[in-house]
């Protein structure tokens, strides 16, 4: 079946709205730390590269029939093309772009998935919920326990930028391209639902092209107002502590994606484990108000924005289905 236009316009502005919004968690570490250390080029050859990599590999895996594959390694099964692809189903994007503006780190995965079958809603919400469950006592034990030293290691230095060696400069490196991959297995769903299951190396080959094109763009304006979720958190910008989150938030997407391939929102499973990570440094540091923002503040913030997301979600995913009536 080939794709009619709002299939390729849909395919398009989820592309850019949902890696625009979801570079927070994958890339936002990433592109923080290498601002002003590596060349914007070399960051989109790396990113891209890797992008293309996944997607390709995911396609040839997953067969579909002769010369043809699924890019989103399986994690459509559940959600079937409609027959009938209209503008309504343009709305999910342009909403994700539009709380991406407001700096809400959105749930992709609740606004896109859950417009195209409403039913499956409610097994995104638990298995998301339990991601986030997941993210929040791994980073809770692991800084509490030990990783904490780490970041006061951090703190305690006057310059983290040139604090960091070459050797955790490789290592952040290696760990963006773990958690980069991670993210792109469980997430490409999100975009490549709006295309036909069954897409041809042509097909395959052009659409990366489109996804990397959007990655350039966000790469070139340094992330978005996405990022500020990040900046009010606690060295997030060094390049150890930035190596850390990348290796921890890649694991849990990892053993994720070998439990199920139904597709959860790594929005969540992010937040949970920057909420245990800010948890644990602030009681093992015992840092005061004055240290920083009250942790009440920054952990409810982002909260309040994502619990904004699953709202609109769930408002634009019940307006789907009168409105393909009119359209």
């Amino acid at each position: 079946m080939e794709p009619n236009v709002f299939q390729i316009i849909g395919f398009l502005l989820a592309a850019y709205s949902v890696v625009a919004n979801d570079s927070l968690q994958t890339l936002g570490t990433y592109l923080s730390s290498n601002k002003g250390r590596t060349p914007k080029a070399v960051q989109m050859s790396f990113i891209c590269g890797a992008a293309a990599a996944v997607l390709l590999i995911g396609w040839n895996i997953h067969p579909a029939g002769v010369g043809l594959g699924d890019p989103s390694w399986g994690r459509l099964e559940k959600f079937p093309l409609p027959e009938n692809i209209s503008w309504v189903y343009l709305l999910p994007p342009l909403a994700v772009l539009a709380l991406t503006q407001w700096g809400a780190p959105v749930s992709t995965s609740f606004l896109v998935l859950s417009a195209f079958v409403p039913n499956n809603a409610s097994q995104l919400v638990l298995n998301s919920l339990s991601g986030y469950v997941m993210a929040f006592f791994l980073a809770l034990v692991s800084y509490g326990l030990l990783i904490w030293l780490l970041e006061r290691k951090v703190l305690s230095s006057k310059d983290q930028g040139d604090e960091a060696n070459k050797v955790w400069f490789v290592l952040q490196w290696i760990s963006t391209g773990w958690l980069w991959s991670q993210w792109l297995v469980q997430d490409m769903a999100n975009i490549y639902i709006y295309l036909p299951r069954e897409l041809s190396l042509g097909g395959m080959v052009l659409s990366v092209l489109m996804l990397c094109i959007g990655l350039c763009v966000l790469v070139a304006i340094g992330g978005g107002p996405i990022q500020g979720v990040l900046q009010n958190k606690i060295n997030t910008t060094d390049l150890r502590s930035a190596t850390v989150i990348d290796c921890l938030f890649g694991s849990v997407l990892f053993w994720k994606a070998n439990i199920t391939t139904f597709p959860l929102s790594t929005t969540w499973v992010f937040l949970g484990l920057l909420a245990g990570r800010e948890l644990a440094i602030r009681l093992r540091l015992r840092l005061s108000p004055s240290d920083g923002q009250p942790l009440q503040k920054v952990l409810g913030n982002d909260i309040f924005k994502a619990g904004v997301g699953i709202v609109v979600s769930l408002i634009v995913a019940l307006a789907i289905q009168p409105l393909k009536s009119i359209g």
